[in-house]
């Protein structure tokens, strides 16, 4: 679940006057980072936050920013004398959780420590067995297992793009889980012999059958 800002807890009529004096400031209503003075409205608010015992943060910009244009046509009559009922009017923000999904290119020198079990009728005829299956396309140095994690060096960044952003569903954690269990278990299947693999295909049929 998303962490929501601490100005959300206030009571609503504490909102609305931090709210005039932020729009007073100049403090925008909608995007906070499109005029490229996200700094000057989060000094703005961390200076009211004092008032409230309260350590701006990130979060709380957007809060705001979202808060004055969700309430707009509320506000503006509050702020002119309106009804106190107006208040019940009000609509409190909501954080929700985003996925961010980008591109990185560039170049770099990487090294990989990976391991690959061979059949043979001799130790020393291992490395040219997997030499000549590689150039035969019969094996792929990456069909191997990592040994440990891969290292980077020398990056040089060329560009970055933002792809796409989606909502994150309660059962992404879930989904997300077993893919990694699927992933760790192709890297431990590869290392097996035909004899072990029979035994675990027995078992995954016999489970597969119960369902």
């Amino acid at each position: 679940m998303a962490e929501q800002s601490q100005f959300s807890r206030l009571p609503k009529k504490q909102l609305v006057l931090i709210a005039e004096k932020l729009l007073d400031e100049g403090f925008p209503q909608g995007n906070p980072y499109g005029d490229y003075d996200f700094n000057t409205y989060y000094e703005d608010l961390s200076r009211v936050g004092k008032y409230f015992n309260i350590t701006a943060t990130h979060e709380d910009v957007e809060f705001f920013a979202k808060f004055l244009e969700m309430n707009d046509d509320v506000l503006a009559e509050l702020f002119g004398g309106g009804d106190k009922s107006l208040y019940d009017k009000l609509i409190i923000p909501e954080a929700q959780t985003y996925e961010l999904r980008y591109s990185v290119w560039g170049t770099c020198t990487y090294d990989d420590y990976m391991s690959q079990n061979f059949d043979s009728y001799d130790m020393n005829w291992v490395e040219d067995s997997a030499q000549q299956q590689r150039n035969d396309g019969s094996w792929d140095i990456y069909n191997g297992r990592n040994l440990r994690d891969t290292t980077y060096d020398n990056f040089d960044e060329s560009d970055h793009s933002f792809d796409e952003v989606l909502p994150v569903s309660e059962n992404v954690k879930e989904s997300l889980l077993s893919r990694l269990v699927v992933e760790n278990t192709s890297e431990v299947v590869s290392s097996l012999d035909r004899q072990t693999l029979l035994k675990l295909k027995s078992i995954i049929d016999s489970r597969l059958r119960s369902l």
